[in-house]
């Protein structure tokens, strides 16, 4: 039943059950023999505290005499003995890693107080670790944040002295705020915000004192990661490897921002940090960046980065007295507000008093003309302007009651109730520029700034209720970009030959893909590039050549379209191109082939993969069907595919054989195309007809799709089109009541029989289920 264990405790029996009082007996006595740890030893120690870990947890969901025992030897102790040694890497990785899982894991209030008792985890917390060593301090860091987590009004007392105002946990913590592992300074965040969130009077008392110094050293850090991403926005070229460091910059940052808005949820701190914020980075730093320059000394932001950084603020903070405090001077004050100005000091920023001048409260409202100015659209590009749109869509995005403020500056918001809010007509005419600006010979506006603008004219003209007046006007603007964008859309439907795909592709993305502001925002932060190598989507950069102006073109007209028919309520009847819907096939389907011309053809995949199917076509589809064993003339559609996306190609080693590719369509999820396959027929005369059925099909479907964009784009052009060759039953076992379409008979393959407009009658249903059973392609 019993082992010895060799080493220095050689004269100790080692139980073989794991999860038992007899073997944390058996550790204790380990830990007893080699209180001294020496490099023989070491090994024997790290296994011990190991194996404590493993059956604490065990005993406190199974057996309460095992943590009596550890409490009443104060087993703790020897933890702390051993920490006082030299212990060198392995020991002291092991104990923290056994403290970890210990508190991560202890479930009963009654053992994490026993554990807390006797101030030994404090003693442990001050502990001076060699942090230099990067698995240590990633261990420590674990730790603390584990602690943290056990946090509550009945536990805080156990680490916090109100007596003596000594807080262990939270002043080792502060002192690894500048850490440059990003994930030790996220970690330091999450403890600092679980301190704060203790609802316990005395530690709210105390936070207000103790976080004064690292709430300023907060807002600093925040200032100089902006200036130092507005100095990589001012120089790097916009292309992948950029970007990518720019979106790391960004995530730190916005981080910060987050971090802010959650620590102004807590009243001890939220006036001191809230007024730190504005006076350090707010005024100083970005509203000095909106005005003109009054101090050759000052540190500035490009007026992109600054609006940017509004915006964040706006998107991410929802405290109210911030918020009021930012939007009042934002829309309202002059720029005798700014009274102070950051300056660079050696290798450091430092914030000075700017004197004030009389040209610096010369004009009112500064920072809001600024926003005017920003929105002004006979500029090179919309760099500048789509900061600004992101600006003013913050402002009403924001989840703080900012309705008043925005009241008053005649901005409409959402959450306004019981009043009539105006909207500022010189936003209005800004807003209508940017969309009038499209219509340009010379524009350089993206997509996504028009679509963006288009979206704030709609939350805009939400709640603004003035007879339709201004939802003509901006009808209006949308109308004459649209006209201009589908005269030149006319003139490309008839050059390119990839028109339709274009357009469809371009109207699913609009229809399917969502603006997220907060995952693109970042990526337009560099100049506006130009070149399909820079990485950009069309949509977030400028064209380059014929095809990309073209698709461009589909998406500025698709999106004054929609503004158009929202500004003047009419629903949307021409999109998406869809011709005759209730006859479009389906696989699964039943169908009448009586009267079709069919084409018996062996379909291979591959060499070892072939298939019997009939082919047969209609107006806009490819269709391959297998014969419906239960009556004769009626067919099951095992595969169906657009001719309007076939590719047709020849087998110059077999002329009975045909290459065929149908591409998936835009919002398949589907990788590669829908059939790739070999059509392989009786004899090349079957093939040559197959070959020219499917060209002409094709031709005449794109014809009929085109057509239809010819509506839509006022060029009306004659198509020719012919009826189905078949009866169609939708969403129809076989067997079941059939439907006969209105279309002409015709001679086919069929008997007589067939050209009567009655519908043959029902075969009969098998029996048996199984016989039912489709095969699909």
């Amino acid at each position: 039943m019993l082992r010895r264990l060799g080493g220095s405790s050689g004269s100790l029996w080692k139980p073989k059950n794991p999860h038992s009082l007899e073997y944390l007996k058996y550790l204790q006595n380990v830990l007893q023999k080699n209180e001294k740890l020496t490099e023989p030893n070491r090994k024997i120690i790290v296994e011990a505290l190991r194996a404590i870990s493993e059956i604490l947890i065990w005993g406190d969901q199974n057996d309460g005499s095992v943590f009596d025992f550890f409490l009443e030897r104060q087993m703790l102790s020897h933890f702390l003995q051993i920490m006082e040694q030299d212990t060198g890497l392995f020991v002291s990785v092991q104990l923290l890693q056994t403290l970890n899982i210990l508190f991560e894991n202890i479930r009963h209030e009654t053992s994490l107080y026993f554990l807390l008792s006797n101030n030994h985890v404090n003693h442990i917390i001050t502990h001076r670790f060699d942090f230099s060593n990067e698995e240590i301090l990633a261990y420590y860091v674990s730790f603390i944040k584990t602690l943290s987590m056990r946090l509550n009004p009945a536990t805080i007392h156990f680490f916090f002295n109100e007596t003596t105002n000594d807080f262990p946990l939270l002043t080792e913590t502060l002192k690894l705020f500048d850490s440059k592992e990003t994930m030790v300074r996220i970690a330091v965040r999450t403890v600092v915000l679980n301190i704060i969130r203790v609802k316990e009077e005395g530690l709210q008392k105390y936070l207000i004192t103790a976080l004064k110094v690292y709430l300023c050293d907060l807002i600093d850090q925040l200032v100089g990661m902006s200036i130092d991403l507005d100095v990589f926005v001012r120089s790097a070229e916009n292309v992948t490897a950029n970007r990518e460091r720019l979106r790391d910059k960004v995530d730190d940052l916005i981080d910060i921002f987050h971090y802010v808005g959650d620590l102004l949820e807590t009243n001890s701190i939220a006036d001191s940090l809230s007024s730190l914020l504005t006076s350090r980075f707010i005024f100083p730093l970005l509203f000095n960046s909106l005005i003109a320059r009054r101090n050759n000394q000052a540190v500035l932001l490009t007026p992109i980065s600054a609006l940017f950084y509004a915006s964040q603020i706006l998107l991410v903070i929802s405290h109210r007295p911030l918020i009021l405090s930012f939007l009042q001077a934002f829309l309202f004050e002059d720029a005798s507000i700014l009274c102070s100005q950051w300056i660079r000091s050696e290798d450091s920023y430092c914030l000075q008093t700017a004197p004030l001048t009389d040209s610096t409260i010369s004009e009112e409202r500064a920072f809001f003309h600024g926003l005017l100015a920003a929105l002004d659209s006979t500029q090179n590009d919309d760099y500048l302007s789509f900061y600004a749109l992101m600006v003013i869509y913050a402002m009403l995005q924001n989840k703080g009651d900012v309705s008043d403020i925005l009241a008053a500056a005649s901005i409409p918001h959402n959450g306004a109730t019981g009043t009539v809010v105006t909207c500022e007509p010189r936003i209005v005419k800004c807003l209508i520029d940017v969309v009038e600006s499209a219509a340009k010979a010379d524009s350089r506006l993206r997509p996504i700034t028009l679509e963006l603008t288009c979206i704030v004219l709609r939350q805009l003209v939400l709640t603004v209720d003035d007879d339709n007046t201004l939802h003509e006007a901006i009808a209006r603007s949308a109308s004459v970009v649209q006209a201009v964008m589908g005269t030149h859309l006319a003139t490309a439907l008839s050059k390119e030959q990839l028109f339709l795909e274009m357009f469809e592709d371009e109207y699913h993305e609009l229809t399917t893909q969502t603006l997220r502001l907060n995952a693109v925002g970042w990526e337009m932060l560099l100049p506006p590039a130009a070149s399909p190598f820079s990485g950009l989507p069309l949509n977030k950069r400028l064209s380059s050549g014929h095809e990309e102006r073209v698709r461009t073109n589909i998406q500025l007209y698709l999106h004054t379209r929609k503004l158009k028919q929202d500004m003047l309520g009419e629903q949307e009847t021409h999109l998406p191109l869809q011709i005759d819907l209730h006859a479009v096939v389906r696989v699964g389907d039943c169908i009448n082939l009586n009267n079709s011309d069919l084409l018996s053809v062996t379909v291979s995949f591959s060499r070892h993969e072939k298939q019997s199917r009939f082919l047969v076509t209609d107006r806009l589809q490819l269709i391959l069907v297998e014969p419906d064993t239960k009556k004769a003339g009626w067919a099951i559609v095992t595969f169906v595919g657009l001719l309007q996306d076939t590719q047709i190609t020849g087998d110059a080693s077999d002329s009975r054989s045909l290459h065929v590719v149908v591409e998936s369509r835009a919002g398949i999820k589907r990788p590669g195309p829908l059939l790739s396959a070999r059509f392989i027929f009786d004899d090349h005369i079957r093939c040559m007809a197959a070959k020219q059925r499917l060209t002409k099909g094709r031709q005449n479907a794109r014809q009929l799709k085109m057509g239809l964009i010819c509506d839509l784009l006022g060029c009306r052009t004659e198509v020719l089109a012919r009826s189905n060759p078949y009866k169609i039953v939708k969403g129809c076992a076989p067997g079941s009541a059939r439907k006969q379409l209105d279309t002409p008979a015709n001679d086919g393959l069929g008997s007589s029989k067939s050209s009567s407009n009655s519908i043959p009658e029902d075969p009969v249903t098998s029996a048996n289920p199984s016989g039912s059973k489709i095969h699909h392609i």
